[in-house]
């Protein structure tokens, strides 16, 4: 309930911001597909900081948790948010990174 609140507030509201788990971990989700778009490739760091984030989501089903459908509909919204504000697209994506790998993420 709190994350549907939640989830339905940041479609209707870009000042409200998904929960950081959630957030960083669509960034990386498309961070890997426009590698895989553009290169073929995606470089090995990328999986160990999804990996990372990934490990960070609420558990499937508390409150916090975002339904399949919403987490779908976030990872859908990074191509939106990115156009409207590249700046802050790469903000965001750099502060995730940046988080995942002095929190451990990289062997």
């Amino acid at each position: 309930m709190i994350a549907g609140l939640l989830f339905a507030l940041v479609l209707t509201d870009p000042g409200v911001p998904p929960p950081r788990a959630e957030l960083c971990l669509a960034h990386v989700n498309a961070m890997i597909a426009e590698a895989q778009r553009e290169t073929g490739m995606v470089a090995g760091p990328s999986w160990f900081i999804r990996s990372w984030w990934t490990a960070r989501l609420p558990e499937e089903g508390s409150p916090e948790a975002l339904t399949e459908e919403q987490r779908a509909a976030l990872d859908a919204s990074m191509p939106g948010r990115k156009a409207a504000d590249p700046d802050a697209y790469r903000t965001e994506l750099q502060g995730c990174a940046a988080e995942a790998i002095e929190g451990g993420a990289l062997p």
